[in-house]
């Protein structure tokens, strides 16, 4: 008997087995909103997402997480649930999620479409569908307009505390400011920031907030508390005050407006508690009504000392320096000049006169080079050059000769190549000696 059932419940399996191998599986996806007309801005609209199949999941869908703008999205762990139905005589199974959705100010809010990702069952590759795009309204309840940040709860109460608590501060301390806000039947995450300003003097440093949900095993979610914390540097000393603090909020009991006030902070940052260098008198400074102390370390007194000396080195060696600075400038100056002026530059000019076979150029040139040669007598005359041993030279004066005494003369032979003339002819002079022959009669 227990033989025959096992065979008839292995026949059952495996004409299932065959029907669903016959029949690819199907997935589908359903959104939607609750509630889905209007909702109170701050209150939670819930995006109910269903994910089915036709057979069976071999995982759990993959479910992302997206925004909205001005609104708060999460997913609860605990709103998963199992489900199957019948839709148009095919048994649908799947799992069925909540997102909650929480509007900070009135408006229109678009849920966007999104991609979920599921694992069906005798399908060898996962399957991505997308859900619809939805839309909804938010509105605020009649007093709440103008409210910087709407955020409703039954309670909401808001402490600070300050550390040190003596407010004994010096250059260089900090100073500490914590505001905890407590929300009765509300989630930790809604509960808005506090908004902490820059005080001059002061650098500002801001903490990663610290959030906690506190629930009861009996009543659930009782309340939610959110501490926003600061840190303030002193830059340097004087009067500081931490500004208060006005906290707006809607009590969905009275449904008023209401406002929860954090009174300033007043505190004195002196100077640091060092051995002072010295301390300059008020009577010494114009204006002054208190004295001035001035703090240095090490460090600082070896630069003092150091720009100290450099200062008395410029002062003593600045006169030196400058006469210095005057004599090279002249030198340079006199130095362009008489290159500028003497045999170097005529010959050059000459060069490039004979290099251009122009007599109008040449004949100038030659005389100046004439007039600036140490080893030509003064005044130059062309017959100087005819005892020269330079073939070159002499042929350049013998057309200037024909030039003047034939105007009509061919001046393209004055073209003579002087370009190793200056070297040879100088060495030739070097070589003559310095002292005339000696008087042997």
């Amino acid at each position: 008997m227990m033989m025959r059932r096992l065979l008839s419940m292995l026949c059952l399996w495996l004409a299932c087995a065959i029907a669903w191998a016959d029949d690819a599986p199907r997935t589908m996806l359903r959104a939607h909103l609750e509630p889905s007309g209007p909702v109170v801005a701050g209150s939670a609209v819930m995006l109910v997402v269903d994910a089915l199949t036709t057979t069976w999941f071999t995982a759990a869908p993959d479910w992302p997480l997206f925004e909205i703008r001005d609104a708060f999205v999460t997913l609860p762990d605990d709103s998963a649930q199992n489900m199957n139905e019948t839709i148009d005589g095919v048994r649908w199974f799947g799992v069925s999620r909540a997102y909650r959705i929480v509007p900070r100010t009135s408006g229109s809010f678009d849920v966007p479409a999104f991609t979920i990702t599921l694992h069906p069952g005798g399908m060898d590759t996962p399957v991505a569908q997308q859900t619809p795009a939805l839309k909804f309204l938010a509105t605020l309840p009649p007093g709440a307009e103008g409210m910087t940040s709407f955020f409703p709860a039954p309670n909401l109460t808001a402490t600070q505390r300050i550390e040190p608590q003596d407010g004994k501060l010096e250059v260089g301390g900090t100073i500490t400011r914590m505001v905890t806000q407590r929300a009765e039947a509300t989630e930790s995450m809604l509960i808005a920031p506090v908004r902490f300003d820059d005080i001059e003097g002061l650098r500002r440093t801001p903490k990663q907030p610290a959030t906690r949900n506190i629930a009861s095993d009996r009543t659930g979610l009782v309340a939610g508390e959110r501490t926003d914390t600061v840190t303030y540097v002193v830059n340097r000393r004087g009067h500081y005050e931490l500004p208060p603090i006005d906290i707006e909020w809607w009590n969905t009991t009275t449904q008023r407006r209401e406002t929860v006030h954090l009174p300033a902070v007043r505190f004195i940052a002196r100077a640091a508690h060092e051995k002072p260098l010295w301390e300059i008198p008020a009577d010494a400074l114009a204006g002054a009504a208190r004295h001035t102390v001035i703090f240095l370390n090490a460090r600082d007194m070896v630069i003092a000392c150091i720009a100290l000396l450099a200062i008395v080195a410029g002062v003593w060696c600045y006169p030196r320096l400058r006469r210095w600075l005057e004599r090279l400038s002249r030198w340079w100056r006199a130095e362009r000049k008489r290159r500028a002026e003497g045999e170097f530059a005529a010959w050059r000019a000459l060069r490039r006169a004979a290099d251009s076979g122009l007599m109008q150029r040449v004949a100038p040139a030659l005389y100046r080079w004439m007039d600036t040669n140490p080893h030509i007598a003064h005044p130059a005359k062309l017959d100087d050059l005819a005892h020269e041993e330079e073939p070159a030279l002499q042929e350049l004066a013998r057309g200037v000769e024909a030039h003047y005494q034939k105007p009509q003369a061919d001046d393209a032979r004055m073209r003579v190549k002087l370009h190793r003339l200056m070297p040879s002819k100088r060495s030739r002079h070097a070589r003559k000696p310095a002292l005339p022959p000696l008087n042997e009669g």
